[in-house]
Parts: structure tokens; sequence; C-alpha cells
């Protein structure tokens, strides 16, 4: 499955702060390796954690992907919509949309 999501976008918008990976660990409660991991595109961040993480960054989620070009004009409402569910209704939306593709 393809994703938007670029570590190597979230490592620049760290640096550019002036933060260390274990800085920003430390900002969002996480360890230094899983900030390494969300960078190194070994793994991609749930919406809360994005979220938390552009919050320590000084930004949010519609302005971190505004400049992709491949970004669609509706995503940014998907993501305000997907923040506001809960765990249970997230999952349901996903195995839905997966459901759908197959």
């Amino acid at each position: 499955m393809e994703t938007l999501y670029d570590g190597k976008k979230l490592r620049a918008l760290r640096k550019a702060r002036g933060l260390t990976a274990q800085d920003l660990a430390e900002k969002v409660q996480l360890s230094q390796s899983y900030i390494s991991r969300f960078e190194n595109n070994k793994a991609v961040p749930n919406i809360d954690i994005m979220h938390t993480i552009l919050k320590a960054l000084g930004t949010d989620i519609s302005s971190f992907y505004a400049e992709s070009s491949t970004l669609n004009s509706n995503l940014s409402d998907w993501i305000e919509t997907g923040q506001k569910l809960s765990d249970e209704e997230r999952q349901l939306v996903i195995d839905t949309i997966l459901a759908l593709r197959k």
C-alpha cells in the first residue's frame, strides 16, 4: 500500500527547529529509537502520534502535507475527521476502505 508519509521530511522539519531526535522524543514522550524509525521510514506513526509530533514541532498535519504535490485535496478533511473518531471507529473505517479496494 502506498503512503504519503515521508520520514525524511519529518527529520528535516525537526532539524530546522534545532532539535535532536532525543529532544523531540522527550517532548512527545516516545523513545528516541521510535522517532528514528519514523524518520527512516521503518515505521509510520498513527494519526495521533503524528499529530503530537507535529504539534511539538510547531506545525500541524495539514501544513506538513500541504507542500506535497501528491496530496489529494480532500486528505486534510479525512485527517481532521479521523482525529475525531475513536480508535474503534477509525479501525472500522480502515477495514472498510481496505475491503473496498479488494
